[in-house]
């Protein structure tokens, strides 16, 4: 019911807004040029028209193609208008201009127009093909020239030379209380371009200003289409695989989809998607995509000089980044807990004997639980503690968070997988059912291990918006360290999406390659303008 009721909440705000709001975006990268199989770390800052933080929109969508084809999309979740996170090149990218688009969903009510989009550069060096759009200039001067950008803010390093794996102390100007949105990022000088054109030809968009759609104020709204059934026939579920609990009804839409409006879900996850239908049918649900789909109608030619070892060291960086060992804890997120309702009973199975199956659990230690038979199924009853007797309706029973309608399947199921059984009491609503009392199985390994589901469920990973994830370096503190024999050949030193105007000094390694480095402060104004400066060091 609560979730119900944060939902009409949220379609009545967003239908007030649509009156009174416009979204703007902007975007920044940790550079312009980049090979197949890097990453790009990209920050995104939605505001209102008058520059102030937009709470309307949680979630933004980032797109980078050619004129063709999408190479490459992703979704970034949004705090008070402010989110990050990375997209990989695929190997399978030709060298040429690509053009990088961002939005919301409540944007997509506007014109693609009005979408920021930027050019950026993308160099295969595994492999020419017959896309490739570049014109490689040949002046070595070029790569030496100081085509810097002059900024009254200056950004200072505590040296200009350093040595492979050395701290590096930047000194940041002072700034205005009043910028934001800004970023820093550290990358070599090898490759030197000149000025792309302004960018902003359509060719092709799945967005259509007519079709209404709400803004994502909770979350992402993960939208399905049904196949074999009809809509007003179906209980529709997104349900997140895990040892929680993380259920989402699917609200059936005027063109016959459904949506299902996920909060706090971030990252990668596996889910079931359940379509219920009317006895003896079959239904499932398929996923369509959230992205606008946008394609230039034109993009400039590629003119880029760059140098020819440093690119070959740069390209083994590449591929040695995604295989070499990070030491890291941001691999995993921890997802916010959904609902505010705790187990009455909980049984660690590790601490009973074991038996081969569920039902044999249930008969042996597991109390408050009764098994009978309606209508010629397998029913699961909770004991109503208040009323001192079994419930007439059902339970719902979960395996590692999913629904379970068949009790027969959950009975059979092997109890030597699991770790807890869970009892939560009290009456629940999901799809539209009632249920009276909650049955919670939650295995080792909490990933359905064993588990076979019906015909109208489907288990897949699906990718929600990134939430903030760490740009994560070694650190080179101790001799050690300094001395470990694994390569490190990051072309991108530094990335930090969170600089604020009280930042004083920020530190960071060297990497094992040596050459020009380029610092870029980057951000805006509270009037909407412009501010970037930079600053260089070697590496030697």
């Amino acid at each position: 019911m609560k979730k119900i009721i944060s939902i009409i909440i949220c379609l009545i705000s967003v239908v007030a807004l649509q009156a009174q709001t416009t979204e703007c975006m902007r975007i920044y990268t940790d550079k312009d040029n980049y090979l197949a199989g890097e990453d790009l770390w990209i920050k995104v800052c939605v505001t209102d028209s008058a520059f102030g933080e937009s709470l309307t929109s949680k979630v933004a969508y980032v797109e980078i193609s050619d004129m063709r084809q999408m190479y490459v999309q992703g979704k970034i979740a949004l705090q008070n208008g402010v989110g990050w996170g990375h997209v990989r090149f695929p190997q399978t990218m030709h060298s040429g201009t690509y053009q990088l688009t961002a939005y919301t969903r409540y944007m997509r009510n506007q014109s693609a127009d009005s979408f920021p989009k930027k050019y950026i550069a993308v160099l295969n060096t595994n492999q020419a093909m017959e896309e490739d759009n570049v014109e490689v200039l040949t002046d070595s001067a070029a790569l030496i020239s100081d085509n810097m950008i002059t900024s009254p803010l200056r950004l200072s390093t505590d040296k200009s030379v350093y040595g492979n794996r050395n701290r590096v102390i930047l000194k940041l100007p002072q700034l205005s209380p009043n910028m934001k949105e800004l970023s820093l990022s550290v990358v070599r000088k090898d490759c030197v371009m000149p000025a792309f054109p302004t960018s902003g030809y359509l060719l092709k968009s799945d967005n259509d200003p007519d079709n209404h759609l709400i803004a994502e104020c909770e979350g992402h709204i993960v939208v399905g289409r049904l196949i074999g059934a009809s809509a007003d026939s179906v209980d529709a579920r997104l349900s997140c695989v895990g040892k929680d609990i993380r259920i989402f009804d699917g609200q059936s839409q005027p063109d016959g989809t459904y949506a299902f409006y996920t909060s706090g879900i971030t990252d990668m996850q596996d889910i079931v998607l359940s379509a219920l239908p009317g006895s003896g049918r079959q239904a499932r649900l398929e996923i369509a995509s959230p992205f606008a789909g946008i394609l230039p109608a034109k993009l400039p030619k590629l003119r880029i000089a760059y140098n020819e070892e440093a690119l070959v060291e740069r390209s083994i960086g590449a591929q040695l980044h995604h295989i070499l060992p990070v030491d890291s804890t941001h691999n995993k997120s921890i997802l916010e807990q959904l609902h505010d309702f705790y187990p009455s009973i909980s049984y660690n199975l590790d601490e009973y004997v074991r038996f081969n199956t569920v039902r044999e659990a249930f008969i042996e230690f597991v109390m408050g639980i009764r098994v009978s038979k309606s209508e010629g199924k397998t029913i699961i009853r909770l004991l109503q503690e208040d009323m001192k007797r079994f419930s007439s309706l059902k339970a719902l029973v979960l395996i590692d968070g999913v629904p379970i309608e068949n009790h027969e399947t959950v009975l059979d199921y092997n109890a030597r997988l699991l770790h807890f059984i869970h009892q939560y009491s009290g009456r629940y609503t999901f799809g539209g059912k009632l249920y009276d009392g909650i049955v919670s199985l939650i295995t080792h390994k909490g990933s359905l291990p064993g588990l076979r589901l019906d015909e109208n469920s489907q288990l897949f990973a699906y990718e929600f918006p990134q939430n903030r994830p760490a740009f994560v370096t070694p650190v080179y503190a101790l001799e050690e360290q300094i001395k470990s024999r694994i390569p490190d050949f990051r072309h991108t030193l530094y990335w930090n999406p969170e600089i604020t105007p009280a930042t004083d000094t920020v530190s960071f390694y060297t990497s094992d390659m040596k050459g020009r480095y380029v610092v870029t402060l980057q951000g805006i104004t509270a009037t909407g303008e412009a501010v970037r400066t930079q600053c260089e060091f070697v590496v030697q």
